[in-house]
């Protein structure tokens, strides 16, 4: 059809697919060859969120590997392993999975089903895009990655990994996607383009956000300016509200 091709959240998933990102990743190369327009982006950690009821179809993760995250009118469940739940209600981690259901059908889980060799594989090939996946919501224990994600990938694999530059990593969140998602002038530091801007010391930027305690700003990061304007400010955020609604330019 000749029509660009985005794979999201590339991973493999489940232990039996562990190590596959090198035959998926050999399968996009030789697509870009043959001229489709293909490129893929990734979140930097081995876990992966979506509703509890999910795990109907992804019973490999086993209960000590699904944390649940957010469940309506019960907080002393949210960021619990079903392990620890099931001891919690004295009851097999299946039966506590129901009964978290029970309570809200759509709870919300984090899966750990990645490995890290696939992680850090995806994250360093220059076609990758970083992006959180994170959705905001104002109750439970969030996937760590809606706060965490960008300093993670700065600190954690540019810093502290070498995984890929610090040029290369900043390419990766901003002028990348800016470009593969057709944003006018934005993604670059450049005359004329929107001034969106962080301000950060790239020795101590880190994401302080966990899996039990995930709303945790990171370190490291000074200002946030959105579209000129100072959006946070030393770990604070400010009154401005300058974001706005981006479409992709036709050109």
């Amino acid at each position: 059809a000749g029509l660009p091709l985005e794979i999201s959240h590339h991973k493999a998933a489940g232990r039996a697919n562990w190590g596959k990102t090198e035959q998926s990743i050999a399968l996009i190369e030789n697509e870009r060859e043959a001229g489709v327009d293909i490129n893929f982006d990734a979140y930097p950690y081995t876990a992966g969120s979506t509703i509890l009821a999910a795990m109907a179809r992804r019973p490999e993760a086993g209960p000590e590997n699904v944390i649940v995250s957010s469940v309506r009118d019960k907080p002393e469940f949210e960021g619990k392993t079903l392990t620890q739940i099931a001891e919690m209600l004295g009851a097999a981690p299946d039966e506590a999975a129901q009964r978290v259901l029970e309570a809200d059908p759509s709870a919300v889980a984090v899966f750990f089903m990645m490995d890290e060799a696939d992680v850090r594989r995806v994250l360093a090939h220059p076609l990758c895009m970083i992006g959180s996946d994170g959705i905001p919501s104002p109750t439970g224990k969030p996937h760590p990655r809606l706060y965490g994600t960008f300093p993670r990938v700065l600190g954690t694999y540019v810093r502290e990994e070498r995984l890929f530059s610090l040029e290369e990593g900043v390419r990766k969140m901003t002028s990348l996607p800016a470009r593969r998602m057709k944003l006018a002038e934005r993604g670059e530091l450049r005359e004329g383009f929107a001034a969106d801007i962080v301000v950060f010391d790239p020795e101590t930027i880190a994401d302080r956000a966990t899996y039990e305690e995930p709303r945790q700003y990171p370190a490291g990061i000074e200002y946030v300016i959105v579209n000129g304007e100072i959006a946070a400010e030393h770990g604070e955020q400010t009154v401005a509200r300058a974001g706005r609604l981006l479409r992709r330019s036709s050109g």
